[in-house]
């Protein structure tokens, strides 16, 4: 099975059905399934003219109908895509546009201000791409996604299609563990993947995306997992106008992390007590979400038993890059309370002094250019995920620890609490520095040294961890 498989058996089967829609400005725009794959088929052809099979190009931007398009026409080709942070500095962006070999570059008019920077220190990029449908004033090299698509209609050739061992994506990993990691995944590793949850929904199911789409789970579970099954994705433009959108998309399905989990029960709890359950739900959720599925730190139980009360259930699981990304969930028909569900059917877990250890068909091809952390990681082909864990009875993998020391934060980021402390510790204003990790969030207890400048060791510490985190 490959991506290009999934996408024209989903226009097949549910053309005329809304794929995605988002707001500009006020208006509700939206797009059919064929008509996500007629830009879909230009893009790629447009790639293929201009002489990029074979080779890596980078997305940089937030979620939009426009980036989606331009990642599939990627990897439904003979090309792997290489979606970035876009909350990323510039010089970070940089340094893993050139880390990736990426030779072209599809860019959010959001990042314009970076393209001459882009263009100066990446000295592989051929040719840059806005995701938008003109543009003006831009320096040689630089066209729009129009101007692609115009040349892939008039192109007679269609790219061949991938194998299934062809490395679809490189997504790279946070870095706050150290330097971030370009995980290879295949057509195979996603496809596959997309295959193995059994989540069902029916065609135009509504399902609201909140998540960084340049994220692993937002991309598969929401994107390719949702497209499988005919769901309209409705695009998030912002998470600080999240209930709002919700009130406007009125989803039934939706994917979060903790933190976000934890943010919309701050709304319900301050709600007047004399309010009905029933109506704050229609008003906050939009009156139909049923589901919520979430994933990448531990959710405490109680915000479960909180959301349940509102009619809304909330399902946990467990994943991870390298495994493109689930390696097991809960579903609305099979569930347990404090587990992160069953392990998926292609994959095989097993444990080795109580870590978690996976092997199967989602697990990753390795690491981009680096070959000792590959080897590190994946043993024999088992993946070692670092996770401690467990298997109870009936199936169902639970988490008790982690073999490093990091620290999982509410929005699923692992981060090391010695590179923190490190960092802080080089300069002389501080004296002794620990950090910690409490309620799925970060303390950082800093002494200063005797008699040194509050104002001084202030802005440092300050600037220090808007840099880190």
């Amino acid at each position: 099975m490959l991506i290009r498989d999934i996408l024209e058996e989903s226009v097949q089967k549910f053309g005329e059905v809304k794929a995605v829609k988002w707001l500009n400005r006020k208006e509700v725009l939206e797009r059919s399934y064929s008509e996500i794959l007629r830009n879909v088929i230009s893009t790629r052809k447009g790639l293929l003219a201009e002489d990029f099979a074979g080779k890596h190009i980078a997305l940089i931007g937030t979620s939009s109908v426009e980036w989606i398009e331009s990642y599939l026409g990627i990897i439904t080709g003979c090309i792997t895509a290489v979606p970035l942070d876009a909350a990323l500095p510039c010089e970070e962006l940089i340094d893993l546009i050139n880390r990736s070999d990426s030779e072209a570059l599809f860019l959010s008019p959001k990042h314009r201000p970076y393209l001459e920077a882009f263009l100066a220190n990446c000295p592989k990029l051929q040719k840059v791409w806005m995701l938008q449908e003109e543009v003006e004033d831009v320096p040689s090299g630089v066209y729009s996604i129009n101007e692609l698509r115009n040349t892939g209609i008039n192109a007679s050739a269609d790219a061949s299609c991938p194998s299934a061992e062809d490395i679809a994506t490189i997504i790279f990993t946070s870095g706050t563990t150290g330097k971030s990691k370009g995980v290879m995944l295949t057509q195979n590793n996603l496809a596959s993947n997309v295959e193995a949850v059994k989540i069902s929904a029916e065609p135009g199911t509504a399902m609201l995306s909140v998540l960084p789409i340049h994220h692993a789970f937002c991309l598969v579970m929401d994107w390719l997992k949702g497209f499988s099954q005919g769901a309209t994705i409705c695009i998030n433009d912002s998470l600080l106008h999240m209930v709002r959108n919700m009130s406007i998309f009125k989803p039934d399905i939706m994917l979060m992390v903790p933190m976000m989990i934890e943010t919309i029960y701050k709304r319900l709890a301050a709600a007047d007590p004399q309010i009905p359950k029933a109506v704050l739900a229609e008003k906050v959720f939009g009156g139909k979400l049923q589901t919520i599925f979430t994933g990448g730190a531990h959710l405490d139980p109680y915000y479960i038993d909180r959301f349940a009360e509102y009619g809304v259930q909330i399902l946990e699981g467990y994943g991870m890059s390298e495994c493109s990304p689930v390696i097991s969930n809960n579903t609305p028909e099979n569930h347990k309370p404090g587990s992160i569900g069953r392990p998926l059917e292609n994959v095989e877990i097993r444990f080795e002094n109580g870590e978690i250890l996976v092997k199967g068909t989602s697990v990753m091809k390795g690491y981009y250019q680096m070959p000792d952390e590959t080897a590190e990681t994946l043993k024999d082909g088992w993946l070692h995920t670092g996770d401690k864990g467990y298997m109870d009875e009936d199936g169902y993998l639970f988490i008790n620890g982690r073999v490093k020391n990091l620290i999982i934060l509410s929005n699923g980021e692992n981060v090391s609490p010695e590179e923190i402390e490190n960092k802080l510790a080089l300069n002389p204003l501080v004296g002794e520095v620990i950090v910690t990790g409490e309620d799925n969030g970060l303390t950082a207890r800093i002494y200063p040294e005797q008699a040194v400048d509050r104002r001084a060791f202030v802005w440092y510490i300050m600037r220090v961890l808007s840099l880190l985190l």
